[in-house]
């Protein structure tokens, strides 16, 4: 008889990362269902719901600090919290579903974001994740930038963002080429 394999790191890493979010989002629902129903006066679950987003965000930091020292736990701690404060803001009213080309490019920005974070605490090893976040958060600045007339007169054009983003990304792969000799 043969014994199975242990799980493969990522794996483990799930195991602890997905029990913890949704352990967390359970308790927070099962609060705000217990104070709604007890009459305490409680916001709409409607507006608040983005705020499990940024919950599950801080229970992907717990796993990073205290529980699997993953990586990928602190990317996915910027994307859910994030994803969390965009929502919100929209639920809020802080802005409007109507204006989705003013706050769409806020997706290439949040996952650049985490891309980055990741690529940074696991040790700047990964050129995938670096190339991945660049690309992504140029893309957003470059959306922002069009939208706005203040970025506009803040940030360089489009072509200037692109070539600074493909310097950029030249020059580290080159770098990390030359490094290994």
């Amino acid at each position: 008889m043969t014994t199975p394999a242990p799980p493969s790191p990522s794996a483990q890493h799930r195991q602890t990362r997905l029990p913890l979010i949704l352990g967390v989002t359970a308790l927070a629902g099962g609060l705000w269902l217990l104070l709604n129903g007890l009459g305490v006066g409680v916001p709409q679950f409607k507006d608040l719901w983005p705020c499990l987003l940024i919950l599950a965000g801080v229970a992907c930091l717990v796993d990073f600090f205290w529980l699997s020292r993953n990586p990928s736990s602190v990317g996915w701690a910027v994307a859910w919290v994030g994803l969390g404060v965009l929502f919100l803001s929209l639920t809020l009213d802080y802005t409007s579903w109507r204006k989705i080309l003013d706050w769409l490019p806020s997706f290439p920005t949040i996952f650049g974001l985490a891309w980055l974070a990741t690529w940074f605490v696991e040790g700047r090893r990964s050129t995938n994740l670096f190339v991945a976040g660049v690309s992504s958060l140029a893309l957003g600045l470059v959306g922002f930038g069009a939208r706005f007339d203040v970025l506009q007169r803040i940030l360089p054009s489009a072509q200037i963002i692109w070539a600074v983003m493909f310097l950029a990304v030249g020059g580290y792969l080159i770098w990390r080429v030359a490094r290994r000799r």
